[in-house]
């Protein structure tokens, strides 16, 4: 009995996750070795989430697919948290279409994790948990978009994109024999349902000048939602029956309004210069805890069971927002009619939206630091084979979580004080094929 009431008290304590994968992986292998400074001047499959008016960037027929592994090396205390890492498959194409003068193209992104399509994991409030790395990596990105030149120096994009919001139902039904194991009997069923949310997302970019170019994105908002319904009915010993229901919900998935200003220059020939300033709104995040309805009903006096059990009430995280600054620089030493190598290098720092926690709540993040390296290799003479050119792109990002420790305002706090710091070592090999 102990343990069937334990797995169900335990559904109602799940946590959200914190945004898409690509907010916390990025989204594509060059944009990736820039560290995401690339609104701006964005032109290859990546567009679709970093900025839709870039598929019409240059009007080529592109499609993609690379693999990305990240790693996270996280500790409390000096001891290693157990968060998985994250493998993934990603697809990206655009497709360009005339009409008359004006041009179109067509974006569609995917994000797929290799361990699981969906995660939803039950915590407890006074256990650390890094809250921005431990489940929100295992969704499914899915965004379509549009985009149109309206002039040779204006674009404009818009598209939505897809997360899946979900209904999960646990039933227990059957007998319960406390003084014999053997005669329990138990039986239980498990539904899930899966309904979509859209949220839009739109970018323009503008071409003052050749050699420059200026860009801003924005995504909207949005609250995936997941219900958990746990039934169980039992007859205790042939005599007496026991109800037990509870409904929980909880925003498993958030994604706070992003506002994205980028700036790329290319003083000399070969030579891309890029800065990106991205403003997210951390503050209007909903409360963590998760709002539950319990219910026990039962006709067997003495058991000691309570009437209702109270949950903890909403607790608002006081969040704060941020501002991310990306700086990416590209350089092609090699640039023949056959051949072009890029070399890459970015950097960028994300300050934690979450204040030091000192109440009953131990949502774990920390300031981050992340430079990355890459390069790419571009086959531009392929004919009659190939009627375009073909790319293959690698890079590797190191993040570094800075020390911070989180003392507790009172001194019977079970978990007490604590310091969290990590490292994320991400790496991802791609291949384009761009069609003239």
């Amino acid at each position: 009995m102990r343990r069937v009431f334990a797995i169900l008290l335990l559904l109602g304590f799940s946590t959200p996750a914190f945004a898409t994968p690509p907010d916390t992986f990025g989204f594509g292998a060059r944009s990736n070795a820039l560290a995401g400074a690339v609104t701006a001047d964005v032109g290859d499959t990546s567009a679709n989430y970093y900025n839709p008016a870039g598929l019409v960037h240059d009007g080529a027929l592109r499609i993609a697919a690379w693999y990305a592994n990240s790693q996270p090396l996280l500790e409390i205390n000096g001891e290693r948290s157990s968060v998985e890492r994250h493998g993934s498959l990603n697809v990206g194409l655009v497709a360009p279409a005339t009409f008359g003068d004006l041009r179109l193209a067509f974006g569609l992104a995917l994000h797929l994790p290799e361990q699981r399509v969906a995660r939803t994991r039950s915590t407890i409030v006074d256990r650390p948990r890094w809250e921005m790395y431990d489940t929100r990596s295992h969704r499914i990105f899915l965004a379509t978009n549009l985009a149109i030149q309206i002039a040779p120096w204006l674009r404009i994009g818009a598209g939505i994109a897809f997360q899946s919001a979900s209904v999960l139902t646990l039933e227990l039904r059957g007998d319960v024999n406390p003084f014999n194991a053997s005669a329990t009997r138990l039986e239980h069923s498990f539904r899930g349902d899966l309904s979509s949310i859209r949220y839009p997302q739109a970018g323009i970019q503008i071409t003052p000048h050749d050699r420059f170019e200026i860009g801003l994105a924005y995504r909207d908002s949005y609250e995936l939602s997941n219900t958990i319904i746990a039934l169980a009915d039992a007859t205790i010993s042939g005599s007496a029956n026991l109800h037990f229901g509870l409904d929980t919900l909880s925003v498993s998935l958030y994604g706070p309004r992003q506002l994205a200003a980028g700036l790329a220059a290319r003083p000399i020939d070969g030579l891309r210069l890029s800065f990106d300033l991205t403003w997210y709104d951390w503050s209007r995040h909903p409360s963590l805890i998760a709002l539950q309805d319990i219910t026990i009903e039962t006709d067997l006096m003495g058991l000691g069971i309570p009437d209702e059990i109270t949950a903890l009430p909403p607790i608002d995280p006081e969040l704060d927002d941020t501002f991310v600054p990306r700086v990416g620089i590209e350089y092609s030493p090699v640039r023949t009619e056959r051949h072009q190598l890029d070399l890459r290098l970015g950097y960028s720092f994300e300050r934690t939206p979450f204040p030091t926690q000192r109440g009953v709540t131990n949502f774990v993040d920390g300031d981050k630091h992340t430079v990355a390296f890459g390069i790419g290799i571009a086959f531009t003479d392929l004919e009659p084979t190939l009627p375009g050119s073909l790319h293959f792109d690698a890079y590797v990002t190191y993040s570094r979580i800075a020390p911070r420790t989180h003392p507790k305002d009172s001194l019977v706090d079970a978990v007490g004080d604590y310091v969290a710091e990590g490292h994320l070592v991400q790496a991802g090999l791609g291949v384009e094929v761009a069609f003239e």
